[in-house]
């Protein structure tokens, strides 16, 4: 079994080493990496000489003992076999098309090679690579196609007549297709020469395997695999191949493929609870946050690796699962979709759904206009100190995650304001001068007598207060939280006239910026005012060198 990878990384000086036990979850922006880092492992347990690879700098094995060598020659067909050359050992496994491949592996080298731990990469393309699969969008299709029909009294030759012959793990397959599908899984036998899964209405009875008049109209009611949806083909797919299969490493690309949310969420639980019962390595490449739900509903342990890549540069760390437990699992968190923010260049977390709704609206017209912007996400935290408990983690675990508030953070005394400086990863050695600073600027508002959210906001202020505020302003921003200096989100585009306030405000102002990009009264981005703002939050994603995020 593989006990462990290092990836290395642009940003990084040393390789990261991740152990790949159990369940490893690698999440991350399109184009980071998660779907080459399979390619690049699968393709170096399989190659004699060490191959080309950007991510992949090395995997370590975790040596069989003379007892877990001779049990995992034991393969489906038998340790010998007809035509294997003298003194080479027998090995067999379902291939990625669900047919038995096999190799016979120089006996006296394979256990020399394990008793001194020697030879590593000839072990891994000798013998470990049969104990390693590869699923992407194209192979999960190829196990549910009808099996050639065999001896049914000799040892199965593919997949099908494996699941055909084996009562339990049938049922096992059943009970999960039932569970996902509301259909009956069974495999049938009645052509002359295949095994075809087929999937019921009906529960099987005891006829289910007979040539009975009973079986014959049982399968015939029932749905073959390939008439099912895309979905249902892939879903049975990877179950059948993880359950029914001998493999130690298990790589999915992309597993949530064809799946809708509530689909590839059981898909996680399922994998994850398998190997966790089983013991094993899967490791699986999603942009799914409902299959990496399902994988942390099944185990708290799971591994997740997020990568990322921007111009040139590549990043990653193992993210503290735990930290990662509580975002779905708190109610409020939960409901704000925090977790899909692994999935994003970055994050943008709003005091209200309204404040999310327009700024998203401005970000989404920039991003037409000028090329190259990051892939964000933006959430909003129901009220402003919430904001801190989402940027906090988010940004351990490498995720630029910006806040927008309003100017009336300054409010935010005592241990309230510690909590947006350390969320915001500030280091701890300014947090005195700008408390200060903070509360002389909340002063200079109160002494006089100016309503900072609607008298103008910072240009509201004399002009040395003026150019304190903006000064402490720009502290912030540098640690990714940006204030609303003209106050708050009713204050922008005051040509519009948008009429209200809160989401009255937001739809006045969203009818009036126009909704057909080719129309007359189509708003579209300028210099100054709320683009300025947004351009700044999408600069500070897009550096590497940002202050206050990893």
């Amino acid at each position: 079994m593989i006990k462990s990878i290092s990836l290395k990384f642009t940003e990084i000086p040393e390789p990261v080493s991740i152990p790949v036990d159990g369940v490893t979850i690698f999440v991350g922006p399109n184009n980071s990496g998660k779907s080459l880092v399979l390619r690049e492992l699968e393709s170096d347990i399989s190659e004699h000489a060490e191959p080309q690879k950007k991510l992949l700098c090395n995997f370590e094995i975790d040596w069989p003992s003379s007892e877990e060598l001779a049990s995992a020659l034991q393969a489906p067909s038998g340790s010998t076999h007809p035509g294997t050359p003298a003194g080479h050992l027998f090995v067999s496994r379902f291939n990625r098309s669900g047919a038995l491949d096999s190799l016979g592996i120089p006996a006296d080298s394979l256990q020399k090679f394990v008793k001194e731990h020697i030879n590593e990469r000839w072990i891994a393309s000798q013998f470990l690579r049969f104990f390693l699969i590869r699923l992407d969008g194209r192979t999960r299709f190829d196990l549910t196609s009808d099996k050639p029909r065999e001896d049914l009294i000799a040892p199965p030759r593919n997949i099908l007549a494996k699941i055909f012959q084996d009562s339990p793990l049938r049922k096992r397959i059943r009970d999960i297709v039932y569970d996902a599908f509301g259909l009956y899984f069974t495999v049938e036998i009645l052509s002359a020469n295949s095994f075809r899964i087929r999937l019921s209405e009906a529960q099987p009875t005891a006829d289910e395997q007979n040539f009975n008049d009973a079986a014959r109209s049982f399968h015939a009611a029932a749905m073959h695999i390939k008439d099912a949806s895309d979905g249902a083909q892939a879903f049975v797919g990877i179950i059948c191949a993880v359950l029914a299969s001998d493999y130690r490493t298990i790589l999915i690309d992309e597993p949530e493929a064809f799946l809708h949310p509530p689909l590839a969420r059981k898909l996680g639980y399922q994998l994850a609870s398998t190997i966790s019962a089983n013991g094993g390595s899967l490791l699986a490449s999603t942009h799914s946050a409902d299959f990496l739900i399902g994988c942390l509903q099944a185990s708290p342990s799971i591994r997740v690796v997020r990568l990322e890549y921007q111009n040139g540069r590549s990043k990653g760390q193992i993210v503290d699962s735990t930290a990662i437990g509580k975002l779905f699992k708190t109610p409020l968190l939960r409901s704000a979709n925090v977790i899909s923010a692994l999935f994003h260049d970055g994050v943008v977390v709003t005091e209200s759904d309204n404040d999310r709704v327009f700024y998203s609206e401005i970000y989404n017209r920039l991003a037409e206009q000028e090329k190259g912007y990051p892939s964000l996400l933006f959430i909003h935290a129901q009220n402003k100190q919430t904001i801190q408990d989402i940027i906090g983690p988010l940004r351990s675990f490498g995720v630029p995650a910006a806040a927008i508030v309003d100017i009336d953070v300054l409010k935010d005394g005592g241990q309230t304001w510690t909590g947006w400086l350390s969320s915001g990863q500030v280091p701890k050695a300014l947090h005195n001068g700008l408390g200060q600073t903070r509360g002389d600027i909340f002063k200079a508002f109160r002494d006089k007598g100016i309503n900072m959210k609607t008298d103008g906001g910072v240009d509201a202020l004399a002009t040395g207060d003026k150019a304190a505020a903006n000064d402490f302003f720009d502290m912030l921003a540098e640690y990714g939280i940006f204030a609303v200096r003209i106050g708050e989100l009713e204050r922008w585009l005051p040509h519009l006239q948008a009429a209200g306030k809160k989401t009255d405000w937001v739809i006045s102002a969203l009818d009036k910026m126009g909704s057909d990009p080719t129309a007359a009264n189509y708003l579209k981005p300028v210099t100054g005012d709320v683009w300025d703002f947004m351009r700044r939050i999408v600069g500070w994603i897009k550096n590497p060198a940002r202050k206050g995020a990893n």
